[in-house]
């Protein structure tokens, strides 16, 4: 693991200055600072490398900026730098620093980390400095117990948070040092609203926040589609109605056209026979074949054209409970009904 201290004696000094309280400094002299070393970078590939010299970088700047007492931009640095690489160095000095802005409760687990560190690297200076941190930090310890009831447990998917942090159920119900202030708790669950509460703390308090009750959640669900099955097909139909009719029109003004064209070829002899030349025979022919085409093709038309309207009409994409196929709602239905020379359609309402 990679151990980290400040390379001058200056800094050296610093760390364990900044771990004893003035006072105390003052009435207990601080033992000598251990010798110090610059850290001495792995010999690993790649982006382990990288990580390493960035960690080692966030490190020292944050050293920089403890000796400029701004505290607060270190202790992130360093929080960073340690999640980066968790060197001891690193440790122990968020430890110091978290101690520096107040966050007790965390320097003080850091501190015990530190202890566990140290006893690893044979560092009996870092373990001597962290122990009296430890037992210093403790009579000042705040706790806080997230009580839970049974109705809250029985959420399916609950999760409780504190500042961000997730609390297992283990948790519940605990006495747990936390760092003083304000603290915010939040609880989630599928399908229920979250829910965040906060409670003050301060030195040496035992606190206690009872878990609240989640709300459902409103369902929202997203509009219905516009565009039904039944009304693409109604618009299809439509589509199909009116070119049918175009069509079936045409033949009609071929068939008045062929009509009157055997009319003239067609003339009624003395004796009030008609007699065709073989041109208007020909033309009586195509206007009774264009005449039944021109009625089947508008029929069909009009009939598709009246069920696109009424297909789109019925298409909501939310029918209304209990409407059977060929009822429109509320009293209406239709019905359609086509023959060899005629199609139509039937449009009721019942009271």
């Amino acid at each position: 693991m990679t151990i980290r201290l400040p390379v001058t004696a200056t800094a050296a000094v610093l760390v364990l200055a900044f771990a004893v309280p003035p006072d105390a400094a003052a009435q207990t002299p601080a033992p000598a600072p251990a010798p110090s070393t610059a850290p001495q970078p792995r010999q690993d590939n790649g982006g382990q490398t990288d990580t390493r010299a960035l960690a080692e970088t966030l490190f020292f700047t944050a050293r920089g900026l403890i000796e400029a007492g701004r505290f607060t931009e270190a202790c992130a640095k360093l929080s960073e730098s340690y999640r980066l690489d968790a060197a001891a160095g690193t440790l122990l000095n968020l430890a110091v620093c978290n101690e520096k802005i107040g966050k007790i409760a965390s320097a003080w687990g850091e501190f015990r980390d530190s202890i566990s560190e140290a006893r690893k690297q044979n560092r009996p200076d870092r373990e001597q400095l962290a122990t009296e941190r430890v037992k210093a930090l403790e009579p000042e310890l705040p706790f806080l117990t997230i009580k839970v009831p049974t109705e809250v447990r029985a959420i399916t998917g609950i999760e409780i948070t504190r500042n961000g942090i997730p609390l297992q159920a283990a948790a519940w119900d605990t006495d747990l040092p936390v760092d003083p202030g304000r603290v915010e708790v939040i609880e989630r669950a599928p399908g229920y609203k979250p829910k965040t509460l906060f409670v003050n703390i301060v030195n040496k308090q035992h606190a206690v926040l009872n878990a609240e009750p989640l709300e459902l959640a409103p369902i929202v669900r997203p509009p219905p589609p516009f565009w039904t099955t039944r009304r693409e097909i109604g618009v299809i139909l439509f589509g199909a109605g009116l070119v049918a009719a175009g069509v079936g029109t045409y033949f009609g003004v071929q068939a008045i056209n062929d009509k009157q064209t055997s009319d003239k070829d067609c003339p009624n002899d003395p004796a009030g026979n008609q007699r065709c030349t073989g041109a208007g025979a020909n033309a009586m022919s195509n206007a009774t074949t264009e005449a039944w085409i021109s009625d089947i093709t508008i029929g069909a038309g009009a009939a598709a054209a009246i069920a696109g309207v009424v297909l789109f009409a019925i298409g909501a994409p939310k029918e209304s409970p209990g409407t059977a196929p060929g009822t429109i709602g509320k009293g209406w239905s239709w019905q359609l009904s086509a023959g060899p020379r005629s199609t139509g359609g039937l449009l009721t309402k019942s009271f």
